[in-house]
C-alpha cells in the first residue's frame, strides 16, 4: 500500500519567500515539533520557491541569498525524528533567475512578448524548453542527496495564450507541418489544433519528469497541483501521477465536494489542499478551527485526504515560526480526522448514481463560440443533489465506458458533445434497465462543435430535435399537482445561461410532464415590459420535461440547462422540479436521507462494511462577503433509509449500537444527531 493509501494528514509548507527579506528566519526543529503536535503524517516541503530560489546547497540552481543553512537537510533529520514523511515542493514554471540568464526560456504570447506577470508577479518559463533538463537536473539532485518520500510539481502551466517561444514554433512545424496561429477562430480546426498543442506541451513534460525520476527510484510517490482536476480536465498526464491533488478553497465547501466525487473515481489516492487562511495563501491570517475541520470532513468522507497549507512568519519580530493558533487550528482539525480514520482508509464510493462530465464535450465547447455553461452546468447539478441529500459520483466518459454497469442511475447534464462509443454505452444501460436523466443539447453536437440534426440519443429520450427557442428566457408551466408537489403552480422562470432552451418533438410513447410558456416578448431597449424580462404569456405545448421508457430502463429528459439555470439563479423551484423528476424515475433509491438540505450524503464502503457520511455544512454569503464556518448548531433524529441489510449499525466513531428496523427491502434507522459530521456504520452487508 503506498503512502498515499494509508496517510491522510498532510501538510503543505507553502513558503514563497524571496530575497527581499533582509534575512530568512526558519525554527526547523520547532516547526518539526508543531508539525508532530498538530498530528501531520506527510509534509509538502518547500525545496524551490516562486522566484526561483532554492532552500537547500543546491549545485545546479540558485539558494536563496538570504538563507543561511540547508533548510531541507535540517528538515529531513526532524521529520525522520516525528515519523513524518516528507514530499518535495518544486515550483516548476515560475523561475525568475533562469528567466534573467535564459531569455529564450520564457513562455511568449502570440505576439512574442514573454510573460513576466504570471499571477501579477512572477517570471513564466516554457516546458517545451531546454529549462526542463535545468529542473529534471534539481530534481534530481534533491531525490539522490536527500532522500525524500516524493514529489509535487506546481505551475506545470501553459499561459492561455502560449506558448510562441523558438522551441514550442519549432515543435508546432515538427507536428503539424505548418506554424502555429495567431489567432484562431472558434469552431475552427486550427484552434482545436492549437488548444490540444498546449495540451500535449504539458503532458509531454510531466511524462519526461516523472520517467526521469522513476528511474532513480520508482517508489517515488509523485504529484502535482490540478493532477485529476474538473478545470483543467487534462486527464492524460495524469496517469503518470501516483497521487491526485487540486486546492479547496472554503468557504467555497461545494466544490470541494464536488472534487472529491470527480477525484474519487479515478482509482488513485487523492487530497485537498487548502490554505490555512481566510483568503488565498500567504495571506498570513487564520481561518476558524471550524472552517478547517469543516473542510477535512468534506474531503475525508468523500474519499480524500486534506492537506493544510501554512508559512511561518520568515522575518521580523515574529519570525520564525508558525503562530501558535495556527498550529492549534490544524490540530484540532487532524485530531478530527485521526479518530474517525478506522473507517476512511481505503474506502471507496458505493456505485449508485453517477453524473457525467465529458472532458470532450468542454473541450468541444471550449473551442467553438457556442454558449459554454460546462462549469456552470456541472456545479448547478452537484448543488441541486447535495441539496437533495442524494449520494453520487461524477465520471468521465472513459469512466463511462469502463462502469457505468455498475450504477442504477445516470444523469447527464446539458452534454452536447458524447462520443459514439458512450452514446451506445448510454442506450444500452438504459435498454438494460438503467435510469437516465438528460439536460438540454445532450447527445446534440459532434465533437467539431456543428449541430446534428438529430440528437444522437433521442430514441431513448422519446424526442426529437427541432430547433431552439427565439427567446432569451422561457418558463416552465402545466406541471402535475401530484407529480411536482413541491413546486408552486404557477409558470417557473428559467433564466441566467445564454442558450435558449430547445423545442422538441415527442415520440408517441413519451409521457409530457411540463411544457414551456414564451415571454410576451423578447426584451429590449425599445421594447421592454418592466425592466428585466417579459411575463409568461404564450402557452406552446412545446415539450419542457418528458419521460420515456426504453428497454427495461426509463430516461427523463428535460431540454432546458436547468442545472446552469439553478447554479446561476439559486432558484428553489429549479431543484424542486428536478429533484420531484428524479423521485418520479426513481421512487425506491438505494439510500433515502431525510434531512434539511445543508447536509450532504456520503455512501462509502470497505469491503462488506458500508459507512453512511452526513456532513452538515451550508455554502452561504453575507453582503457579498466570505462567511466562515465558526459554530455548527446540531441537527436532531435523521432518518436513514438504505435498501440493503447488513448484520449491525453503530455510530462511528463513538461505537455506540443503532436499533434499526428491517422493510423488505432494507432496513431504516435514526441518527439521533449530526453536528458537524456524523457517521452510521453498516457491518457485513448482505
Amino acid at each position: 500500500m503506498s503512502l498515499y493509501h494509508k496517510t491522510l494528514r498532510r501538510g503543505l509548507l507553502d513558503f514563497h519567500i524571496g530575497e527581499a527579506v533582509p534575512e530568512i528566519a526558519f525554527d526547523v526543529p520547532r516547526y518539526m515539533r508543531d508539525m508532530a503536535e498538530a498530528g501531520m503524517q506527510t509534509l509538502t516541503f518547500m525545496t524551490k520557491d516562486a522566484f526561483g530560489t532554492s532552500y537547500y546547497d543546491t549545485r545546479i540552481g540558485k539558494k536563496n541569498a538570504k538563507l543561511g543553512k540547508d533548510l531541507l537537510e535540517e528538515a529531513v533529520r526532524e521529520a525522520q525524528r516525528y515519523g513524518i514523511r516528507l514530499i518535495a515542493y518544486y515550483n516548476v514554471g515560475l523561475n525568475s533567475y533562469v528567466a534573467g540568464a535564459n531569455p529564450d526560456y520564457r513562455q511568449r504570447d502570440k505576439d512574442g512578448a514573454p510573460v513576466t506577470n504570471a499571477f501579477g508577479f512572477y517570471d513564466l518559463l516554457c516546458l517545451n524548453s531546454p529549462y526542463r533538463d535545468y529542473v529534471a537536473a534539481q530534481l534530481t539532485e534533491i531525490a539522490e542527496r536527500y532522500g525524500v518520500d516524493g514529489f509535487f510539481f506546481d505551475i506545470t502551466y501553459v499561459w492561455p495564450s502560449s506558448c510562441h517561444c523558438d522551441y514550442c514554433r519549432k515543435w508546432y512545424v515538427e507536428k503539424y507541418g505548418q506554424t502555429p496561429p495567431v489567432s484562431p477562430q472558434p469552431g475552427s480546426v486550427e484552434l482545436r489544433r492549437w488548444q490540444q498543442f498546449q495540451r500535449d506541451m504539458r503532458a509531454d513534460f510531466l511524462r519526461f519528469i516523472t520517467g526521469r525520476l522513476k528511474k532513480l527510484d520508482p517508489n517515488l510517490q509523485i504529484g502535482w497541483n490540478h493532477a485529476g482536476d474538473l478545470a483543467f480536465a487534462h486527464m492524460e498526464p495524469d496517469e503518470h501521477a501516483d497521487y491526485l491533488t487540486s486546492e479547496f478553497h472554503p468557504p467555497i465547501y461545494l466544490y470541494g465536494s464536488l472534487l472529491a466525487k470527480w477525484k474519487r473515481t479515478k482509482g488513485k489516492p487523492f487530497e485537498l489542499m487548502m490554505p490555512s487562511e481566510m483568503g488565498s495563501w500567504g495571506e498570513w491570517t487564520l481561518a476558524p478551527a471550524a472552517t478547517l475541520t469543516a473542510a477535512a470532513a468534506i474531503a475525508v468522507s468523500g474519499g480524500g485526504s486534506i492537506s493544510f497549507g501554512h508559512v511561518p512568519l520568515p522575518s521580523g519580530a515574529l519570525g520564525g515560526a508558525l503562530p501558535p493558533p495556527v498550529v492549534d487550528a490544524m490540530k484540532e482539525a487532524n485530531a478530527f480526522v485521526r479518530e474517525r480514520e478506522e473507517w476512511l482508509l481505503g474506502a471507496e464510493s458505493v456505485a449508485d448514481m453517477a453524473v457525467l462530465h465529458g472532458v470532450g464535450n468542454r473541450r468541444m465547447l471550449e473551442a467553438t463560440s457556442l454558449p459554454n455553461h460546462a462549469d456552470d452546468g456541472l456545479n448547478g447539478i452537484n448543488r441541486m443533489l447535495i441539496e437533495g441529500n442524494v449520494h453520487f459520483d461524477v465520471m468521465s466518459e472513459r469512466d463511462l465506458l469502463k462502469r457505468l454497469d455498475k450504477y442504477a442511475v445516470l444523469a447527464m447534464p446539458d452534454q452536447a458533445c458524447v462520443s459514439p462509443e458512450a452514446e451506445e454505452a448510454v442506450r444500452k444501460f438504459v435498454r438494460d434497465g438503467g435510469l437516465l436523466i438528460a439536460t438540454h443539447r445532450t447527445s446534440l453536437y459532434g465533437e467539431d462543435g456543428i449541430r446534428k440534426a438529430n440528437f444522437g440519443l433521442a430514441d431513448v429520450f422519446g424526442a426529437d430535435f427541432d430547433d431552439t427557442s427565439r427567446y432569451s428566457v422561457a418558463y416552465m408551466s402545466g406541471l402535475d399537482r401530484d407529480l411536482f408537489p413541491d413546486v408552486p403552480d404557477m409558470p417557473v422562470l428559467l433564466k441566467g445561461t445564454n442558450a435558449p432552451v430547445l423545442k422538441v418533438r415527442p415520440s408517441a410513447s413519451a409521457r409530457l410532464l411540463s411544457v414551456y410558456m414564451e415571454p410576451a416578448m423578447e426584451t429590449k431597449t425599445h421594447r421592454h415590459v418592466y425592466h428585466q424580462h417579459a411575463h409568461p404569456a404564450v402557452k406552446t405545448g412545446d415539450p419542457a420535461i418528458t419521460l420515456h421508457p426504453y428497454g427495461k430502463g426509463a430516461c427523463l429528459y428535460i431540454s432546458a440547462p436547468i442545472e446552469a439555470s439553478y447554479w446561476k439563479t439559486g432558484s428553489p423551484w429549479l431543484r424542486r422540479i428536478y429533484m420531484d423528476g428524479y423521485k418520479l424515475l426513481r421512487p425506491k433509491p438505494l439510500i433515502e436521507v431525510d434531512a434539511p438540505i445543508g447536509v450532504e450524503v456520503n455512501l462509502m464502503r470497505q469491503g462488506s462494511r458500508w459507512i453512511v457520511h452526513l456532513v452538515q455544512v451550508r455554502e452561504e454569503k453575507a453582503g457579498g462577503s466570505k462567511t466562515f464556518i465558526e459554530e455548527i448548531w446540531p441537527l436532531y433524529n435523521i432518518t436513514v433509509r438504505i435498501r440493503r441489510k447488513p448484520a449491525r449499525v453503530y455510530l462511528a466513531p463513538q461505537l455506540e449500537p443503532l436499533p434499526f428496523s428491517e422493510e423488505e427491502d432494507g432496513i431504516v434507522f435514526t441518527i439521533p444527531e449530526v453536528g458537524l459530521h456524523a457517521m452510521a456504520v453498516l457491518e457485513d452487508i448482505e
